[in-house]
Parts: C-alpha cells; sequence; structure tokens
C-alpha cells in the first residue's frame, strides 16, 4: 500500500534542500514508511501544484506561515481545489500582536481553510488566532531544526558571552513587545567585567555589536560562547519563545533568556537552561556563571542538549500535528502530553 502524500509548503526565500525547515523531520518519517514528502517553496516556485505529477494528489497539505509570499483568498481558494481539496494543517510559527507585528491578511487566507491552526503560543495568541480565522487553534512549541542537530564541532576554549537578537526602533522606540527589556539586557551585560559580549542581529550600535548572522550560522557564534543570552518577545503569551531558544539549548552551551508563563516542562537550571523574569536578574546569574568552572557549565549545557534532542525536534512536531490525520505515532511526554 502506496503511504499517503504530505505537500509542504514552506514559507521560506529559498531552496536550501534538507536544511529548510521540516524537510529533515519529514525525511525521517518517510524513511518509517509512515507517509511520502513533497516540499515546495512559493518564493521560488510560484504555484506548489506544478510540483506533482499529472493525476497526483496529496492526503494532507501542511503550510508553515506564509510571510514572504503574499498569497490572496482568490489565490489561496484556486490551489487547494486543483490539488483536490485536501485537508489542509497550518503551523503559525511566530507570534502576533500589537502595532509593531499585526497579523497580515495572506496568513488569515490560510487559516480560514484549515482543519487546524498549530500556533507555538496560545493564550492571547491562540484567541487572536481564532478571532480571526474561526478554526480550532492548538498548541505546538518551537523546536529544534534538525539542521542544528548534528554532533557538535569542538571548540577549544569557548569564553563570553553571546546574545543573538534583532532590536526593531523607530525614532528611538521600540517597536516590537519586549524590545526594551531585550536593550535592557544588552546594557547590563556589556557592564560586566571581562563578559567579552558579543551581540548579533540587526538594530545594535556599539562596540559590543556585531551585526546580523545568517541563520545557519547562529550555532556557531552561539558556541564560541561559554554562555548564551536571549530575550524573548511577546512575554505575556504563554508557551512561547522564538526558535532561538531551543537552537541555543542545542547548541551546547548554558543559556540564560527570559521566563513566560507555562515552560515548566523545560529544564532548568541544573540543566543548564535559567529562565528570569527581568533583564537585571539574567544579567546577575550571567555574572555567577562567569565566574564558574567553565567545564561544570560545560557539561550541564551537554544534558540540555540530549534533552532537547530527545524531546524537542522538528521530528516531534511533525508527529505531534499530523497523528490527528495520518497514521502517526504522536510523540509522548512533556511537552507533548499537555
Amino acid at each position: 500500500m502506496t503511504a499517503p502524500l504530505v505537500l509542504h509548503i514552506s514559507n521560506e526565500d529559498r531552496c536550501y534542500g534538507t536544511d529548510n525547515s521540516f524537510v529533515r523531520g519529514f525525511t525521517e518519517l518517510a524513511r518509517e514508511g509512515v507517509l511520502r514528502h513533497r516540499c515546495v517553496i512559493p518564493a521560488a516556485e510560484r504555484d506548489p501544484a506544478a510540483a506533482l505529477t499529472d493525476g497526483e494528489r496529496p492526503a494532507l497539505v501542511l503550510l508553515q506561515s506564509p510571510q514572504p509570499t503574499p498569497w490572496t483568498d482568490r489565490e489561496v481558494t484556486g490551489l487547494l481545489h486543483r490539488l483536490g481539496s485536501p485537508p489542509l494543517v497550518v503551523w503559525e510559527g511566530d507570534a502576533w500582536g500589537g502595532r509593531g507585528k499585526p497579523l497580515r491578511a495572506r496568513n488569515v487566507a490560510w487559516m480560514r481553510r484549515a482543519e487546524t491552526v498549530f500556533s507555538v503560543a496560545h493564550g492571547p495568541q491562540a484567541e487572536l488566532l481564532h478571532r480571526a480565522c474561526g478554526r480550532p487553534v492548538r498548541y505546538v512549541p518551537n523546536t529544534v531544526p534538525l539542521a542544528f542537530a548534528a554532533d557538535e564541532t569542538a571548540t577549544a576554549r569557548p569564553t563570553g558571552v553571546a546574545l543573538l537578537g534583532t532590536r526593531m526602533t523607530y525614532c528611538g522606540l521600540e517597536l516590537v513587545r519586549d524590545d526594551r527589556q531585550r536593550a535592557a539586557l544588552v546594557r547590563q551585560l556589556s557592564r560586566l567585567p571581562h563578559s567579552g559580549l558579543h551581540v548579533y542581529g540587526k538594530g545594535w550600535r556599539g562596540p559590543h555589536a556585531h551585526g546580523p548572522v545568517p541563520y545557519f550560522q547562529q550555532q556557531a557564534a552561539m558556541r564560541r560562547a561559554l554562555i548564551t543570552a536571549g530575550w524573548n518577545r511577546y512575554r505575556a503569551y504563554p508557551g512561547f519563545y522564538s526558535d532561538r531558544l531551543p537552537i541555543a539549548m542545542a547548541s551546547g552551551r548554558v543559556h540564560v533568556s527570559s521566563r513566560h508563563p507555562d515552560l515548566e516542562w523545560l529544564p532548568g537550571p541544573d540543566d543548564g537552561l535559567h529562565l528570569l523574569d527581568t533583564p537585571a536578574e539574567a544579567a546577575s546569574v550571567v555574572r555567577e556563571l562567569l565566574a564558574q568552572d567553565p567545564g561544570a557549565l560545560l557539561r550541564r549545557a551537554a544534558r540540555m542538549r540530549r534533552w532537547a534532542l530527545g524531546h524537542l525536534t522538528e521530528t516531534h512536531a511533525l508527529r505531534h500535528m499530523l497523528a490527528p490525520y495520518l497514521p502517526l505515532t504522536p510523540p509522548r511526554g512533556a511537552p507533548w502530553d499537555r
């Protein structure tokens, strides 16, 4: 019996081969024989239906939140009709809301036609999406892309602190929620003696700023440091964190970041993850960590990396999202049983 075909419509700007999000996870599932997978990238090939052979119809469509492509309601309706009107699952991998990030019509055009919308935050985020599309919204946490799960490249002597994250401002005012706290954390880290601070991302100035890092090089930047730091946006959204947190967890470095509601299932300080309520608390923890034995920090971070790769990869997310529609075994344990 032929395994069901899943058409995966990517939101990325180009084809990175197996490094495109979810592709390696789909490849793992395809090896088990539970599905077949076809990935299309509308930014490179505008008509996803053209990727299918004549008469071939997907059993399911997985759509990554379509930021780069300006889809209209008519285009979405027409495409799904040409595909044979299969069930649609939408993965919304970003947080939305407020003046800085209003939900886009192109996202809603897909969500309105979905069987289920999977969101990387619940609470206000889920309510926002449900009001916009009227469809069921379920939680799926951001996970480790398998492109970042390869064996760690040895770094002779990791030192200092690395923080990755953008800062969006207009006339000196932060445009996205919680960027002011992110900026406060950078200021406080820069005052720590011997921090060796490196800040990567758009919008930063000063001696610690090193500009943006290409997506696939951010883990290498993390591994040059002994400690990584971050500060997530949308801190009022339960369950939310950007994909940079699981990438940091998989980097094999102790990580310090912001605490959000409903993340008690993540590892804690004994396993290298420190989530704090204020930038001042985060900077204080970094100060304490810099005074500790580097070998002990790396051992804690290695435990966190093993946990992330065992519980929080894109393959886990795919099983969670697709199991209601395909003969897949859903993941077990935290956070999937919640």
